[in-house]
C-alpha cells in the first residue's frame, strides 16, 4: 500500500485517540485548579486531602470522555480496515481475471460474495474492537494514576522544602504533559504513549488485513507469485526486498521463496510497523510496478523521517503542556509553555529548510 494512502487511512483513528488523551489530561488539570487557596506550604496537606476526594469525580468525567469517542473510534477503524483490505484487492482484479481467461488461474467468486474474504475482514474487525477496548481501559486507569502522581509528587516536593507549592504543581503537571497518557504497559513494563501505540496498531492492522486478504484472494485464484511494494525510507530488514518477485509456494523454479526473506521477523517484512504490501504477479500479464531504492538514499530518507516524527511529537507535547497550564490557571506556566511551542516550531522550520521535506501540520496537532 502506498505510504501516503496508508497514512490517510490511519489518521482518523489516531486523531480520535489523541483527542481522548487530550481531554483526559484536561480533566485532570481542571480538577487540579480547584482549591488553589490551599496550595500553600501551610495548607498543602489540606490541599492533598481535598484533591484526593475528587478522584471518583475524575473517574466519572473520564468514563464520559471515553464513551463519547468510543463510537467514533469503532466507525473510523471499520472504515480503515475495509478500505485497506478491499481497496487493495480491486487494484489487481483485472489482471487476475485475465489470467483466468488465459487458463493460467482458476475462477474465483466475486469479491463482494467471497465468504473467505468476509471471514478475514470480520476477524480483523473483532480484533480491533478487543484491542481498542483494552486501550480505553488502560487510558482510564492510567489517567487516575497520573492524577494521583501529580498530587503526591507535588506534596512531596513541598514537604521536602525543595520548591514552592505552585512550582511543584507546575513541574509535575508539565512532566505528564510531556509524557502523555500511556495506552499500553507491555509485559516488560514499558509504557507506550497513546500516539506511539495507536500508530503502531493501526499501521499493523491496515497492512495485515491488506496482506491477509491478498493471500486469501490469491488462494481463491490459485496464484503463487507476489510482488513486494516499495517506498523510500524503508526499514533495513525490508529495503532489500522492495520491488522484487517471490513465490509463496516455495516451488517456483525462477523466483525465490517468500520465506527466504525477513518475513516472520517482528522488524522484518510485513512485521510490526511495516508498510509493505504484497500484490499478485502473473508472468506475461502483470507489469512490474515497484522498484528498489539505492541503499544510501533509503537510509537517509529513513533517518530523516524518524527525526521529523520526533520533532512533531515534541511540538505536540509543548501544546499539551500549554493546554494543561491554561486549565490549571498557571500564568507563568502558560508563558513558558508558549515559549516552548515557538522554539520547537522554529526547530521544525529549520529542519524542513535543511532537508527539503514536506511539513505535515496535522501531525503537530493534538486535537
Amino acid at each position: 500500500m502506498d505510504p501516503l494512502k496508508q497514512q490517510q487511512l490511519s489518521m482518523p483513528v489516531v486523531e480520535v485517540f489523541l483527542s481522548v488523551e487530550e481531554e483526559l489530561l484536561l480533566n485532570v488539570a481542571n480538577l487540579l485548579k480547584k482549591h488553589q487557596s490551599l496550595l500553600t506550604e501551610d495548607g498543602i496537606q489540606s490541599w492533598q486531602a481535598e484533591q484526593l476526594a475528587q478522584l471518583e469525580s475524575l473517574t466519572q468525567r473520564n468514563i464520559i470522555t471515553i464513551a463519547k469517542h468510543a463510537g467514533l473510534s469503532i466507525d473510523a477503524v471499520t472504515e480503515m480496515l475495509e478500505e485497506a483490505g478491499y481497496g487493495a484487492l480491486e487494484e489487481n482484479e483485472g489482471s487476475l481475471t485475465e489470467a483466468v481467461q488465459q487458463g493460467l488461474l482458476v475462477k474465483a467468486p466475486a469479491i463482494a460474495s467471497s465468504a473467505a474474504l468476509q471471514a478475514v475482514m470480520i476477524s480483523y474487525q473483532n480484533q480491533a474492537k478487543e484491542t481498542f477496548n483494552l486501550v480505553n481501559s488502560t487510558l482510564l486507569d492510567q489517567s487516575r494514576q497520573i492524577y494521583l502522581d501529580i498530587i503526591n509528587q507535588t506534596v512531596g516536593k513541598v514537604l521536602a522544602g525543595t520548591t514552592t507549592p505552585q512550582e511543584a504543581l507546575r513541574e509535575t503537571a508539565r512532566k505528564w504533559a510531556e509524557k502523555g497518557v500511556p495506552a499500553l504497559i507491555d509485559k516488560a513494563g514499558r509504557q507506550w504513549s497513546t500516539e506511539a501505540y495507536i500508530n503502531a496498531v493501526v499501521r499493523s492492522m491496515s497492512n495485515n488485513v491488506a496482506n491477509d486478504m491478498q493471500d486469501t484472494r490469491m488462494d481463491e485464484y490459485g496464484a503463487d507469485l507476489v510482488e513486494i511494494s516499495s517506498h523510500s525510507g524503508a526499514r533495513p530488514k525490508c529495503a532489500k526486498y522492495q520491488g522484487r518477485i517471490f513465490s509463496r509456494s516455495r516451488r517456483h523454479p525462477k523466483y525465490p521463496s517468500l520465506s527466504s526473506t525477513s518475513y516472520g521477523e517482528p522488524d522484518g517484512l510485513f512485521g510490526i510497523n511495516c508498510r509493505h504490501v504484497k500484490y499478485p504477479f502473473i508472468e506475461g500479464i502483470t507489469k512490474r510496478t515497484y522498484k528498489s531504492y539505492p541503499a544510501e538514499e533509503n537510509r537517509k530518507v529513513y533517518e530523516q523521517s524518524q527525526q521529523q516524527r520526533y520533532l512533531e511529537r515534541r511540538i505536540r507535547q509543548a501544546k499539551r503542556e500549554l493546554n494543561m497550564m491554561s486549565a490549571i490557571g498557571d500564568d507563568f506556566g502558560i508563558k513558558m509553555a508558549k515559549q516552548r511551542v515557538r522554539e520547537r516550531q522554529a526547530t521544525m522550520r529549520e529542519f524542513i529548510a535543511a532537508t527539503g521535506r514536506g511539513r505535515h501540520y496535522q501531525r503537530e496537532q493534538i486535537d
